[in-house]
């Protein structure tokens, strides 16, 4: 029971009255906190049967301690589930950490930097602002003496960064150093999950230190599984909770209101131990008494109506009081005035209200939260010719609640029964201006700048047109308001809602309908960038059989969905399916969007990759030329998704052997790159690494170190030390330190890539047999023969179990098996390795590829140690044509070839002198 309620003509608080039980509950509860390692004190039962009231007095009795307890302080906070934005994890605990600072000064630091990490790899390009982050925050302090929060920079250096930081922040990272030290190794993803356990050591550690106890209230817990509860696990809504409660030991009492007991023995039977669940059920007819005495009511006989007609329901008691006190200003109540059941309560209430508070409350029971400003702005919209003046007054009902930061709310029930009393036209008016108000608030965001009030103005707009639009339309909107949150990574915060839509979707229209098949594609997307490939493919799979339906395969929808598949299976690397699916995506757009289009182009860059990626080179060239021809007429000579596929064409052209061309076209994006996207974009760090790997083929070594290096500087900057684009450039830069005959540091590199690679994409990737092979190479080149074997033997079982045995990586790795074997004196088992080599690559490549021509070189090679010269020299003769014609005779390969070349032919001419 809260208090009841006021007289408007002056504030009159009444003493709580509930039943002792739930009191005394928690009393025992804050006692025994430290007998046991968890506390969990639930309230449960239905809806108005007083668990709120009862979660906002329970405070007092913590405030009492700490005016007579000197020596133990408690600290408390309270956390509604009811406000939408608090059931995200990443919201709740950054909430749960503000609140805890400003009150009690509790500091968060790991969790401060946990957040900020996790924030800027999801936003690299976007700053941290030091005024985004409360005075005291570690992140604030940072950003005092540092330009930037650059993860990679700044974790590693922690300790020596808190030495210019306040000194409570030394003692601190003796203690938690090595728990954040790896923050700036994991994908977003993982910080996300990990965010509650670095909540939680700060939590723990300030109470440690204090000797103070804590005790967190969460209401309206059922709120978690709103429209979700047939979606997976029941108890995996509230995984990330446990995880933060079984991180703080007997030092903390948590308090949960809401409709059901929880069942978290379901998860762990041990959670039994620790559960105290308490039903809250009717009021006893005695708290009811004195609750009406205690409010002014002496009628016997009225006091019986009441207390009859609420049936022990806190809510209905206190809504009879309500009217009560409306009738008391005009005239004596009767018992003849008031209900005799619960359901008849509301209208005997509505019926005593003056047309100006009955007009007001309406309006008021259409937003889900409002303040005084906007209080005054829907009374003057809707003319109820209620007093802007007499906020206090219309709020001091008992069903109103104002929080202490001017944020008033209506209990659900009263909402519920003044929506259904109400001209539904005015309602869905309501819900219009409503949507215009908060949408007004995302026009123009810079998604550099998106606040935590922006987050707030999309989640209630998105509340508001769910009940103003029509499912077709609200899809239609949602997409267009939240693309700059998409843009800006806000995934976690967008996907619940396209989720929601999909159940909207479905419930107007089935399970097969186009719209389900844009959402699904959607969805598919923000699960793909947010690394869950699985669930990805789920939509991908499902958006895909319907459109196919309901659709016709012929559709362009159904083209994005075999686009977004095809791009998953890749991912996934698997080739052979991606390849399939992208062609019929093609085959459909063209087909229905004209050869010319933007789509087309795009789905040719995505096959191009594929056929480079499968060894088609021809084919890929193909699909690049014409990729380029339509961005250019579509986007303009200048526009970066132009540079990229410019890019791509160069990469195909290095491996093709065709180097000139391929600088141009390098040097060509980076331009663009440069001076469109600025000097620390990521994919000028891509180009860099492809400009310098064509120097390096080109075996101009003095160019190619400084691009590795300013490649690495920019991802490490923007990405942090895990990213797979880094992956790449230290496996290429390991291979330029084999090359030049530094051993120790590419084998530190290559290690350090192959970590990455395993980490992010699993032990069956193909990135992963090309990190293994580069590792090979250099253990073949210290004389480590044994694991040189072992590594390009892993290597080879990868790349023909996942590319297929005729794959030029696979080809690759037999090459380089051939030579080891070789090396190691097992000739014939190297003669047969090359053969098989040279048939895969001939027929992948083509015959006049410059990788034939290192493999005719290495066989060559071969049978000139044996003694087999003239086996030898058509192969010799064979491979110098190919690389002096593909590129030039001064090239080092050609060099090499061409020495190989006049050595036998000396040795020839010797031996016939003999």
């Amino acid at each position: 029971m809260s208090v009841c309620p006021t007289n408007f003509d002056e504030k009159v608080e009444c003493p709580f009255v509930d039943r002792k039980e739930f009191t005394e509950a928690f009393e025992k509860a804050f006692n025994n906190i430290d007998q046991q390692n968890y506390s969990i004190l639930v309230y449960y039962g239905v809806a108005g049967i007083g668990k709120t009231s009862l979660r906002k007095e329970l405070p007092a009795l913590l405030e009492k301690h700490n005016e007579s307890d000197l020596h133990t302080r408690v600290i408390w906070t309270s956390i509604d589930f009811a406000t939408e934005q608090y059931k995200q994890p990443y919201k709740f605990l950054e909430v749960l950490s503000s609140q805890l600072r400003q009150k009690y000064n509790v500091k968060f630091n790991s969790f401060d930097i946990a957040l900020a990490t996790y924030w800027k790899k999801i936003n690299p390009h976007n700053p941290l602002v030091k005024e985004n982050y409360s005075e005291g925050s570690i992140v604030h302090d940072i950003l005092d003496v540092c330009d930037e929060f650059v993860p990679a920079n700044l974790i590693p250096n922690v300790y020596n960064l808190t030495k210019n930081l306040p000194k409570h922040y030394q003692k601190w990272v003796l203690k938690r150093e090595e728990d954040i030290s790896g923050l700036q190794n994991l994908e977003p993803t993982e910080i996300y999950k990990r965010l509650p356990v670095y909540l939680a050591h700060d939590l723990a550690d300030h109470l440690q230190n204090t000797s103070e106890l804590a005790v967190i209230f969460i209401d309206t817990y059922e709120a978690l599984w709103e429209k979700e509860r047939d979606k997976g696990s029941f108890n995996s809504r509230d995984e990330w909770l446990r995880k933060l409660i079984e991180k703080i030991q007997k030092s903390c009492l948590w308090v949960i209101c809401g409709k059901e007991s929880l069942r978290w023995e379901e998860v762990d039977e041990d959670w039994k131990n620790y559960l105290d669940q308490r039903k809250i059920g009717k009021l006893p007819e005695k708290d009811a008494l004195d609750l009406l005495k205690q409010c002014g009511i002496t009628e016997e006989d009225i006091q019986n109506v009441l207390i009859e007609s609420s049936e022990g329901v806190p809510y209905y008691l206190e809504l009879s009081i309500d009217i009560y006190r409306k009738i008391k200003k005009k005239k004596q109540p009767t018992p003849e005035n008031f209900a005799k059941v619960p359901e008849g309560i509301f209208c005997r209430f509505v019926k005593y209200l003056d047309r100006e508070e009955k007009e007001t409350l309406k309006v008021l029971s259409v937003p889900r939260y409002w303040n005084r400003e906007l209080f005054k702005i829907l009374v003057e919209k809707f003319n109820t010719g209620y007093p802007a003046t007499s906020f206090s007054e219309l709020h001091s009902f008992s069903f109103m609640d104002v929080d202490d930061k001017g944020k008033c709310s209506m209990h659900q029930l009263m909402r519920k029964s003044l929506k259904d009393y109400q001209d539904q036209d005015l309602k869905k008016e309501v819900h219009n201006f409503m949507l215009d108000f908060y949408s007004n608030q995302l026009k123009d965001i810079d998604i550099k700048e998106i606040t935590p009030e922006h987050e707030i103005a999309l989640t209630e707009a998105f509340y508001h047109a769910k009940e103003a639009l029509e499912a077709e339309d609200l899809l239609k909107w949602f997409i267009s308001v939240s693309d700059p949150f998409n843009r800006a990574a806000f995934w976690q915060l967008i996907t619940p809602m396209y989720e929601e839509m999909l159940q909207i979707l479905e419930a107007k229209h089935g399970p097969e309908h186009k719209d389900i098949v844009t959402t699904l594609n959607i969805l598919d997307v923000l699960y793909y960038k947010m690394g869950e490939y699985k669930k990805a493919l789920q939509f991908s799979e499902r958006a895909l059989a319907i459109g196919e339906t309901i659709l016709g395969v012929q559709h362009p929808d159904v083209a994005t969905s075999l686009d977004n598949l095809a791009g998953l299976y890749e991912s996934m690397g698997n080739y052979k399916q991606a390849l399939q699916l992208s062609e019929r995506a093609l085959e459909i757009y063209e087909k229905v969007l004209g050869p010319q289009h933007r789509d087309v182009a795009i789905t040719l860059d995505n096959l191009a990759g594929l056929y480079e990626s499968m060894g088609e080179y021809e084919k890929a060239l193909i699909f690049y030329q014409r990729t380029i021809e339509i961005k250019e007429k579509v986007l303009g000579p200048q526009h970066s998704n132009f540079a990229t596929s410019l890019d791509n064409l160069a990469v195909l052209y290095r491996q093709m052997g065709e180097y000139e061309k391929a600088l141009q076209l390098s040097q060509r994006a980076l331009e663009i790159y440069e001076k469109v996207l600025g000097p620390q974009h990521p994919d000028i760090a891509t180009t860099l690494n492809n400009i310098a790997l064509l120097y390096d083929s080109m075996g101009d070594y003095q160019k190619t170190l400084p691009l590795y290096q300013r490649a690495l500087e920019i991802n490490e900057k923007v990405f942090g030390p895990q990213y797979l684009g880094i992956a790449t450039t230290l496996n290429n830069l390991a291979g330029f330190y084999r090359r030049v005959g530094d051993y120790e540091k590419a084998l530190s590199l290559s290690q350090r890539s192959l970590e990455i690679d395993e980490k992010v994409l699993g032990s069956q990737h193909p990135d992963v047999a090309r990190t293994l092979n580069s590792l090979a190479l250099i253990y073949e080149n210290i004389g480590d023969y044994e694991k040189a074997l072992a590594f390009y033997q892993r290597s080879l079982d990868i790349r023909e179990k996942v590319l297929g045995p005729q794959h030029p990586d696979v080809g690759r790795t037999l090459n380089n098996l051939a030579r080891l074997y070789e090396i190691m004196g097992d000739h014939e088992k190297a003669l047969t390795l090359y053969q098989r080599t040279i048939e895969i690559k001939e027929k992948a490549l083509g015959p006049q590829h410059p990788d034939v021509a290192t493999i005719l070189n290495n066989l060559a090679g071969l049978h000139y140690r044996i003694g087999e010269y003239k086996k030898a020299l058509p192969l010799y003769q064979r491979a110098l044509d190919i690389v002096e014609k593909k590129l030039g005779q001064n090239q080092p390969n050609s060099v090499v070839i061409k020495n190989n070349y006049n050595r036998l032919l000396s040795k020839m001419s010797e031996n016939e002198k003999k």
